[in-house]
């Protein structure tokens, strides 16, 4: 064998930048693979072994853990097999070894084990880059491979835990568990239900799903067909809408991105040498070192009580209330990514809106309205910074008019002066994807007995919902944020039961599966994935697009797959408390309080329209006061669930980014990015290692990072 870089790698077309940009089937190969592992490793970890929530946010650690190891690992050994046959041969004699001697011994293989399916893929990876190497060829992935792997991942994280699969299945089987003569389920929405199958009844209360037992498929058939048509219509318009503002908000507004940036800095590390360039990075060790060894004397903690670990949670008083002061490295480091302005307005609105709610409070300012999700502990705050997420993504929108112009309009007349070869999927067939999945979406909810003009409005909250905070994402790098407020609560609340009718109620409550916890979903992070396929092909971003299908499919089945077999295993209620409990019965009972008549909300209303007006009025100031010191977008998310739990990681970013502008300028700022790229590293690598690690020792409940 010649030992010499294979042609693949040798002939790679590069772009300017210097990145292999054709898409192969090699990255299909191992996208696949991992986006499978994902999908069924992310549920099994957090419901099995009650471990660190690894697809919760949009920071993803599952994602990036597992892009750690293909391109730390995995590539690697690609790469140094590939100068020999033998070594190649040898190494797959040993990988398929060492699988045979560790499973056949075994009397029964354990399918629902994601070892299983890793070391599977491992095994017969080996065996194809073998096979290839003989030939001349490589597994070893480039660029626009490893983009295209990273994208998949993403996709998969959105749907994996948090963003879809547990919170579908547990809240179609808890109607019929959990309802009981006190909660009045049965009574006061069993009327409600439509005629169509989409709750699951096995005719025992669903008593199998919770505690165990055989698998009745027949009763979740029907009622999986019906929410499979809704969600894919839901995929299609986030995806079809991402595709559609990427150029307005990458070319034209220039969006910063700060969560692309760690997998932009993965993937442009790599080159024709072994090792990534990003791991030759000391800045990037060190970063990497201080989540690492904080996180394992928290994790080694856990298996012995004696071990030290630090503190990194305080709290202090503030206007009668507490301040959480919590350090999270991930946090920081995607924070340090992001100007100035924005980081400060992140935080000084956020201690300026939690004093507005002792303000409020001190009036007698209070509303009788109960939200769940968004600012719950204050309704008014929940309207308006509802209001002002509203009127930030209509203000984008309207901003955006003349880039929305011509999307039309190459969409519905095929304008020649205008070029969307570009983009994953051409403007036509984008604009018949949003369309069609409105469409969809408002059609299905009329069918279960929504009015026409309920479901529309519904639909269109909800997708200015998705824009706003996926432009949040996009412009703030904020890995770990909700709305204000929810589209469901601003219905029924807002509207009221008189105005939208009990059947609106239920079946908007229902939406709670795909719009009330949005901590995760698939625009966000397909915009920021879009992001890194800038130095391809044109041809090969088409590619790219049959990626991100098949990672919906594999990570939506996948991960289904896993929590309905991991359910009836174990039984449900000995899995996560909250999916499993806590947010179906949250569904139910929110449902049964909106029945109650209730007329217009002009109280919250009034919130919701002064948080509009005041966002408008910083927005014209912005762009029009050189005096004026704040972005405004933190206005639009302070005082949530989760701004309360990272905002002082946010100030702490801030404070050191103006410090290092300040007296080492431009030039000390990007020689310092590596440093902070570690934090976010070493938060996924330390959550990895221990599951790893948990995984093979038995541990359960270790949990390492966790936001809350």
């Amino acid at each position: 064998m010649q030992r010499s870089i294979p042609s693949t790698f040798a002939t790679s077309p590069k772009s300017r930048s210097g990145a292999a940009v054709g898409v192969t089937w090699r990255g299909f190969w191992t996208g696949i693979f991992l986006s499978f592992f994902l999908a069924i490793g992310a549920p099994y970890t957090n419901m099995a072994m009650h471990s660190t929530f690894m697809a919760w946010d949009f920071n993803t650690p599952g994602a990036i853990f597992l892009f750690l190891v293909l391109i730390g690992l995995l590539n690697v050994l690609f790469k140094v097999v590939a100068r020999n046959g033998v070594w190649a041969l040898s190494v797959a004699a040993v990988a398929l070894g060492l699988y045979l001697a560790y499973y056949l011994p075994q009397p029964q293989i354990d399918l629902f084990k994601p070892g299983l399916w890793f070391a599977s893929f491992l095994v017969a990876s080996v065996l194809l880059n073998a096979v290839l190497v003989w030939h001349g060829g490589s597994l070893a992935l480039d660029r626009a491979d490893l983009v295209l792997v990273y994208i998949m991942l993403l996709m998969v994280s959105a749907l994996c835990t948090m963003g879809m699969s547990q919170q579908l299945l547990p809240i179609l089987a808890a109607f019929a568990y959990y309802g009981t003569p006190q909660n009045q389920w049965q009574e006061k929405l069993g009327p409600l239900l439509p005629e169509h199958a989409i709750l699951v009844d096995d005719g025992e209360d669903n008593r199998a799903f919770f505690e165990g037992g055989e698998i009745p498929y027949g009763a979740w058939a029907e009622p999986l067909l019906w929410w499979a048509v809704f969600l894919i219509a839901l995929y299609a318009t986030m995806v079809a809408a991402a595709v559609i503002l990427r150029r307005q908000w990458m070319d034209r507004e220039r969006l910063a991105y700060p969560v692309a940036q760690v997998g932009a800095a993965m993937v442009q590390g790599e080159g024709r040498g072994l090792v990534n360039r990003f791991f030759k990075s000391r800045a990037m060790w060190y970063g990497c070192a201080i989540p690492v060894l904080w996180g394992s004397l928290e994790a080694l903690h856990q298996y012995e009580p004696s071990m030290p670990n630090v503190n990194l949670q305080w709290s202090m008083p503030y206007f009668g209330q507490r301040l959480q002061l919590r350090i999270i490295f991930a946090m920081v480091g995607f924070s340090y990514l992001i100007n100035t302005s924005i980081s400060a307005g992140l935080w000084i609105f956020q201690l300026l809106v939690r004093a507005e709610s002792e303000v409020l409070l001190l009036m007698g300012l209070t509303s009788k309205q109960k939200f769940v999700y968004g600012i719950a502990s204050q309704p008014y705050l929940a309207y308006q910074g509802g209001g002002a997420l509203l009127a930030l993504v209509l203000a984008g929108l309207w901003v955006g008019r003349e880039h929305l112009k011509r999307v039309f309009r190459k969409a519905l007349w095929g304008a020649r002066d205008i070029d969307d070869g570009d983009e994953i999927i051409p403007y036509r067939g984008a604009v018949c994807a949003l369309l069609a999945g409105v469409a969809t979406m408002v059609g299905w909810l009329w069918l279960m007995g929504v009015q026409l003009w309920v479901a529309a409005v519904f639909i269109g909250l909800a997708l200015l919902i998705f824009i706003g905070i996926s432009r949040i994402v996009a412009e703030a790098g904020l890995a770990a944020v909700r709305s204000p407020m929810i589209a469901p609560d601003l219905m029924i609340h807002g509207l009221g039961v008189n105005a939208i009718g009990t059947s609106g109620v239920f079946n908007l409550s229902l939406a709670y599966i795909w719009c009330a916890d949005i901590r995760i979903f698939i625009m966000a992070l397909l915009a920021n994935g879009l992001k890194l396929v800038e130095d391809m092909t044109r041809p090969s971003r088409r590619v790219v697009m049959w990626g991100v299908c098949l990672a919906i499919l594999i990570g939506a089945v996948g991960s289904c797959w896993m929590v309905l077999h991991m359910a009836y295993r174990h039984g449900g209620i000995n899995l996560v408390g909250w999916f499993f409990e806590g947010g179906p019965s949250t569904v139910y009972n929110y449902a049964v309080r909106g029945l109650e008549p209730a007329g217009v909300a002009w109280d919250g209303l009034a919130f919701c329209a002064g948080g509009g007006a005041v966002m408008l009025l910083m927005m014209w100031a912005r762009h029009h006061v050189l005096w004026w010191p704040l972005h405004p977008l933190g206005f639009a998310v302070a005082a949530n669930h989760l701004m309360d739990k990272i905002w002082f990681s946010i100030f702490i970013a801030w404070g050191i980014k103006r410090i290092v502008l300040r007296f080492g300028g431009p030039a000390l700022y990007a020689a310092s990015v590596r440093f902070f790229l570690g934090l976010i590293m070493g938060e996924s690598l330390c959550n990895g290692l221990w599951i790893v690690i948990d995984y093979f020792t038995g541990k359960t409940g270790n949990r390492v990072f966790i936001i809350g």
